[in-house]
């Protein structure tokens, strides 16, 4: 099982007191089936290591990334 959460990364504003949110990295949890749990947990970012600019980029790319290293591993590749 993949289960992909979202977090949201914020900043100062430069003109006062507010935040303003900055981006978004993905948390991917990857699962066994069994009792014992995740077997694997990474944060995702964009290509060159920044945040998604939005919760849809992140969670899609982080549920692509997870599906890859579970059909990775049940290749033998991984």
């Amino acid at each position: 099982m993949v289960r992909v959460t979202v977090e949201p990364h914020a900043e100062p504003s430069p003109h006062g007191l507010l935040i303003r949110e900055a981006g978004f990295t993905s948390l991917v949890e990857i699962f066994d089936g069994s009792m014992a749990g995740r077997i694997s947990r990474l944060r995702v970012t964009d290509a060159d290591g920044g945040w998604f600019g939005t919760e849809a980029d992140a969670l899609m790319h982080g549920f692509s990334a997870g599906q890859r290293i579970v059909d990775d591993s049940l290749r033998g590749t991984a």
